[in-house]
């Protein structure tokens, strides 16, 4: 590997030189002027929907996918090669994508934010060259958390869970003690009817978890393992949640009313939530650390893996050297001693 300073630095001088030519500029500012006017619409209508319960964290994701560019900054390209032409493979795609959806509206608004991503990727792999989509697509991808699912995944996936959520939450509810029945996804606890479709959004904490933990699952410095089970906990750290929000909605109807319910307790859980799937998330690092013991001192459990490969290092380590003088000289085979004379 050359590590001469004034290789890097020519390298770096080099990535900026080729910055500011006059038609790397002009192509960038093209390209943000066209995706501007294109996806407008597409944009405005994504913010609409930010401001519903079920994508409020739409507003985040931006700023998140701007942290996950900076956080892997050293990954940026030292040296630009452009133009990349497999980027306008990209663009092609991604123009291709975004009309097919507007013509045929299915799932429009999803597949355009995803013909969003590949056009940004394409623009990013045409001005920067393969490294700089390896460093850029993390972050472009967690972009596809701004838009909203298609609407017959929506209806499907809120309906499901509000079912499995009103089953749960009858079950709980009659374990701690309070006589309740269900219809479908309303819950009647004693004096109060409760509808699960009121008390809470499913669809809205499972699509906030699964951005969280694909963000915490992007930065945490664990094992792959680690990181699968953080990424698929999402789900039922959602359904956990919300099962708990019904459950203590009903239990305050009972013991203090319902209005103090809708205006205190109700509206508090909704922002309650987001700390609780974070501590949650924490709860399962620390679980993971205590299962997964690392039993090789300062050694992570992948070193450990590496070594388990060949399990003799673990028992056959060589002697160190004696301090001050060399190692111990190998073992010389025994002579017979000579017979002595009668």
């Amino acid at each position: 590997m050359n590590s001469d300073p004034r290789s890097s630095s020519r390298a770096g001088s080099l990535a900026a030189d080729v910055i500011r030519t006059p038609s790397w500029i002009t192509t960038m500012l093209v390209l943000v002027a066209v995706l501007t006017f294109v996806y407008a619409g597409l944009l405005q209508y994504s913010f609409t929907q930010w401001l519903k319960p079920d994508y409020s964290h739409g507003f985040l994701v931006p700023v998140f996918a701007a942290y996950l560019a900076w956080h892997w900054r050293g990954s940026a390209p030292t040296r630009v090669r452009w133009p990349e032409p497999w980027g306008l493979a990209f663009i092609g795609g991604g123009i291709v994508l975004f009309v097919v959806a507007g013509k045929f509206n299915i799932g429009k608004e999803w597949l355009q934010g995803l013909s969003l991503v590949l056009n940004l990727s394409g623009a990013a792999l045409l001005l920067g060259g393969w490294n700089a989509l390896r460093w850029l697509w993390p972050a472009l991808a967690f972009l596809m958390f701004m838009f909203p699912l298609p609407a017959r995944v929506e209806v499907t996936l809120g309906w499901q869970l509000q079912k499995v959520a009103s089953i749960a939450s009858e079950f709980l509810l009659q374990t701690i003690g309070y006589p309740t029945y269900r219809e479908g996804i309303v819950l009647h606890v004693k004096d109060h009817v409760l509808r699960v479709e009121e008390a809470c959004s499913g669809l809205s904490m499972l699509l906030t978890f699964a951005a969280l933990a694909t963000g915490m699952a992007m930065l945490v410095k664990r094992p792959w393992l680690d990181r699968t089970i953080i990424l698929v906990s999402a789900v039922p750290v959602a359904v956990f949640s919300n099962v708990l929000r019904i459950v203590l909605t009903g239990v305050l109807y009972n013991e203090a009313g319902k209005e103090l319910g809708d205006h205190v307790f109700h509206d508090f859980a909704g922002w309650m939530m987001m700390p609780l799937a974070l501590a949650t998330l924490w709860g399962e690092l620390k679980l993971l650390d205590w299962v997964f013991v690392d039993t090789g001192g300062k050694a992570s459990r992948e070193e450990m893996h590496k070594a388990t490969t060949k399990p003799a290092h673990l028992i056959m380590t060589a002697l160190p050297p004696k301090r001050g003088g060399s190692a111990p000289p190998a073992a010389q085979p025994s002579k017979s001693l000579p017979t002595p004379r009668s």
